[in-house]
């Protein structure tokens, strides 16, 4: 099976720098889980793009992986200097 990518797109006030985001469905039906590698976080603030990786590396399934649908996802380490 090949991997999809779902790209969405929402504009916002600016929120700063981005410390973790939280993730996740309702899992009401079965087979609703999904794999997720990692979010990316692109702000286009002043003319300048600048993207923000969230990686993940599991699965969003209660019947796989450790059940839970929900999840707080930390910068990759690289990033997090720019926040201290």
């Amino acid at each position: 099976m090949c991997p999809k990518v779902n790209v969405f797109n929402i504009e916002a006030v600016s929120l700063g720098d981005l410390k973790k985001i939280v993730i996740g469905h309702d899992g009401i039906d079965p087979g609703n889980g999904w794999f997720l590698d990692k979010v990316e976080v692109t702000t286009q603030e002043d003319g300048n793009g600048k993207t923000v990786v969230f990686p993940c590396n599991s699965w969003l399934d209660k019947y796989q992986g450790d059940g839970k649908t929900v999840t707080e996802l930390l910068p990759e380490s690289k990033y997090l200097a720019a926040y201290m």
